[in-house]
C-alpha cells in the first residue's frame, strides 16, 4: 500500500520524537493527492509544533485487513484554508502486518506465567516460544486445562511492558511425553506487539541482507 492510497477522513497515527520523548497521536487524514497526504498539525501549550521539531516520524494506518506502517516519513508544515497542517510524504510502500497472516517472531525465552481459571491462578515457569500480533506459543511440561488462560508480562522496550492474556486454542503434546506446546490466541490483535514484531523482523532481514552484500 502506498501512503496516498489511505482514504480521506480516516484515522491515522503519527509516532515521533519531540523534546527527547517518544509520542504517538491519532489524527484524521484530511486531504490527499498524488504526492502526499495532509493531517492536522499538533499543538503544545496552544501553539502549533513546527514539523522541523519532530524526529523519527512514523505514520500508521489500521484497517480490517491489517496494520500499515510507513516508516521515517518526511514532514513539513503548511497553512491551508486557515488550518495548520502537516504534509506527509514517502516513496516507500507500507510495512504490512496482516491480521490473517500475522508475522510470528521466534523467541525461545524463559518466562514466568500465570495460569488463570475461575478467578484462581497458578504461577508456572515456561518458555515463550514465539509471539505475534494475534497470539503466542507457550512450551511447558505442566498440564494446563484448555479452558484456562495463560498470562505473561512481555517487555516491548525499556519503558513499556505489556500484560498478555492468551486463550488456549491448540495443544500439541511432545512425542516423548515430556511437555506440551500451547497455542494461545489474544482476544483482539495487539497493535503494540504487531509493531514490535514487524520491527524485529525488519531488523533481522536487514542484517541478513548486509551479510549477503558483504559476502
Amino acid at each position: 500500500m502506498k501512503l496516498t492510497e489511505i482514504p480521506v477522513n480516516t484515522l491515522v497515527e503519527l509516532q515521533f520524537y519531540y523534546m527527547g520523548e517518544r509520542h504517538k497521536i491519532g489524527l484524521g487524514l484530511l486531504y490527499n493527492n498524488r504526492k502526499a497526504v495532509y493531517i492536522s498539525a499538533i499543538k503544545n501549550a496552544g501553539k502549533t509544533i513546527p514539523a522541523t521539531h519532530l524526529y523519527n516520524i512514523h505514520l500508521t494506518y489500521k484497517s480490517d485487513e491489517g496494520l500499515y506502517i510507513f516508516k521515517n516519513v518526511a514532514l513539513r508544515s503548511i497553512s491551508y484554508n486557515g488550518q495548520k497542517l502537516y504534509v506527509v510524504q514517502t516513496d516507500q510502500d507500507a510495512l504490512i502486518v496482516d491480521y490473517r497472516k500475522s508475522y510470528r517472531l521466534y523467541l525461545g525465552k524463559n518466562v514466568s506465567a500465570k495460569v488463570v481459571k475461575d478467578d484462581q491462578y497458578e504461577s508456572i515457569h515456561c518458555i515463550l516460544k514465539d509471539i505475534s500480533m494475534t497470539g503466542m506459543g507457550i512450551l511447558s511440561n505442566t498440564t494446563i486445562d484448555q479452558s484456562a488462560k495463560i498470562e505473561i508480562g512481555f517487555r516491548v522496550n525499556k519503558d513499556k511492558k505489556e500484560t498478555l492474556v492468551g486463550n488456549i486454542v491448540r495443544v500439541d503434546e511432545f512425542k516423548n511425553g515430556t511437555g506440551y506446546l500451547y497455542g494461545c490466541e489474544f482476544n483482539e490483535p495487539n497493535d503494540t506487539l504487531g509493531k514490535f514484531v514487524a520491527y524485529q523482523i525488519e531488523k533481522m532481514n536487514k542484517k541478513s541482507n548486509n551479510k549477503i552484500n558483504e559476502a
